[in-house]
């Protein structure tokens, strides 16, 4: 069967288009080596379980007892009783891969040994059977056990460590989503945990990169080696553009243009086919896209993600919550502060947010498009702002989650509703940048806007010139002449008589429509 980019599951050279997931760790040998304990940890997808099995095969060969294990089985089991014999079991099962004679006991040796005891008095006897050979235990979905167990799973490791390796594992790696000290403090109810207890014997928190522009290259040619079939520079160059190297959204845009848009492997791939790829993504809804849109619901990611959204907001870079989204893989630190993680993202964030509001706004009521087909954005506009002061106090109920950003929102959702399948919606935020800038694709055509807020501490006027001056220099970065400026007015106590106006300014010869909101 011809090969094909993977997005479910571990990668297997035989069956899949893949790098050497080796190349994107930093070197974990030393820390096996000098028989340490070390937590790998990254966002969902992007090779963490390929990595690992790769590594225990190579542990194998160099003599090691090693094996890839996950303690997925256990999830939703807090209890030390329910969650220690599932432990065991999984381990035991993952351990087939071994020669009989290195494989562990059965879990019912240990039946009469006291409960959250059992698994480290199990490790200990299969380490001692196979010595002098060194057992390395990879652990995979570690941050999936939680509460009483999660914290007894540690201690059983600390309380084995000082036996290493004749009975004890020379080396574990605990492989997640989240770093050690985030799923340690949820385990504890939100307490920080004690930063010597119970697992202050770890070396070493490591994690994955995602690829490089130059590694996407060398991953699509794998498929014009195997098919002919060319993705051209600009295929490639658009794929990283849109992922920024993510390795599930790489292989799915690549997938899509492979088996559904291009299937003649006589037609090269390009820039237009990922572009149009990454919308049936977005629309698809696919499990990984669904995972992340389930954790905007989380309080602590709102409360960094609407921050983002804003602009706007200050974010605390080194508070529990900023490194737990990070750790999720939908925010990262970039030059200019907190950022999507990718574009791509950045698309399904806003979407996923105003989805909602988008299926609840009716249909254009207004007329909308000019007699030659174009999209009257003026009128678009005004209509919004009728919508927004009939419906606001409604609309922001059902967002209690991203209170400072409902306005954003609920345009983003309109104008999504009103293009939809006719044209084309980009958005750029981040922390620091002060606004939210919105680009609409119609009918050749293109508009700008950008949306500000006016907080209490604020001033109308400060708000709108700086607004008018960011604008001005995003439009003369567009090449274009013309944009709109909505400024959302969130001071306590404003009538909408003071809150509903507009003007126009012109600056250095570029005009900007301002609307109050």
């Amino acid at each position: 069967m011809p090969r094909f980019f993977n997005t479910t599951g571990p990668c297997d050279p035989r069956d899949h288009y893949m790098l050497s997931p080796s190349r994107r760790l930093p070197d974990v040998l030393h820390l096996v080596e000098r028989k340490q304990y070390f937590v790998l940890h990254a966002a969902r997808q992007v090779g963490k379980t390929t990595a690992m099995r790769a590594l225990a095969v190579q542990l194998r060969a160099d003599g090691h007892v090693a094996i890839h294990a996950t303690l997925e089985t256990s999830q939703g089991a807090e209890a030390v009783e329910e969650a220690e014999p599932r432990w065991l079991w999984s381990i035991h099962e993952d351990a087939a891969v071994l020669p009989l004679a290195q494989r562990p006991p059965s879990p019912t040796s240990v039946d009469e040994v006291a409960v959250g005891r059992r698994l480290g008095a199990w490790l200990s006897s299969w380490c001692a059977a196979v010595a002098p050979r060194h057992v390395v235990l990879l652990l995979d979905e570690a941050d999936t056990v939680s509460g009483p167990a999660l914290v007894n799973l540690f201690r059983q490791l600390r309380a084995g460590f000082n036996q290493r390796p004749e009975r004890f594992p020379a080396s574990v790696g605990l492989i997640g989503m989240r770093d050690l000290r985030d799923y340690l403090t949820e385990s504890k109810d939100g307490v920080p945990v004690n930063p010597g207890s119970p697992f202050n014997i770890k070396a070493a928190s490591i994690t994955m990169r995602n690829f490089t522009a130059e590694e996407v290259v060398e991953l699509v040619s794998q498929h014009t080696a195997d098919t002919g079939q060319v993705f051209t520079p600009g295929a490639s160059a658009r794929i990283f553009e849109w992922t920024a190297g993510q390795p599930f959204l790489v292989n799915a845009l690549a997938l899509c243009c492979m088996d559904e848009l291009c299937p003649d492997r006589s037609v090269a791939v390009t820039a237009a086919h990922v572009d149009e790829a990454k919308e049936r993504l977005v629309l698809s809804r696919t499990t990984h896209l669904d995972a992340l849109a389930e954790r905007l619901k989380e309080p602590r990611v709102a409360r960094v993600v609407q921050a983002v959204l804003l602009g706007d907001e200050e974010v605390d870079y080194a508070h529990d919550d900023f490194r737990y989204v990070v750790d999720l893989g939908l925010v990262a630190l970039g030059s200019g502060g907190a950022e999507t993680a990718n574009r791509l993202y950045r698309e399904v964030l806003a979407r996923e947010l105003s989805y909602s509001r988008q299926r609840n706004t009716p249909a254009p009521w207004w007329p909308w498009s000019t007699p030659d087909g174009r999209l009257d954005f003026p009128a678009l506009v005004g209509a919004f702002r009728d919508y927004w002061r009939e419906n606001a106090d409604a609309i922001t109920e059902h967002l209690p989650l991203y209170p400072e950003a409902v306005a954003h929102l609920t345009f983003m959702a309109f104008l999504q509703r009103v293009v939809n399948g006719g044209g084309q919606v980009y958005r750029e935020f981040a922390a620091g940048r002060g606004a939210v800038d919105i680009v609409t694709h119609y009918a050749g055509e293109r508009f700008v806007t950008e949306v500000k807020r006016v907080r209490a501490r604020d001033r109308l006027d400060t708000v709108k010139d700086k607004g008018v001056v960011q604008l001005s220099r995003y439009l003369q970065a567009l090449g274009m002449r013309e944009g709109w400026l909505l400024v959302v007015d969130q001071r306590a106590g404003r009538a909408w008589d003071e809150k509903l106006w507009q003007e126009t300014r012109q600056v250095d010869g570029r005009t900007v429509h301002l609307v109050g909101l």
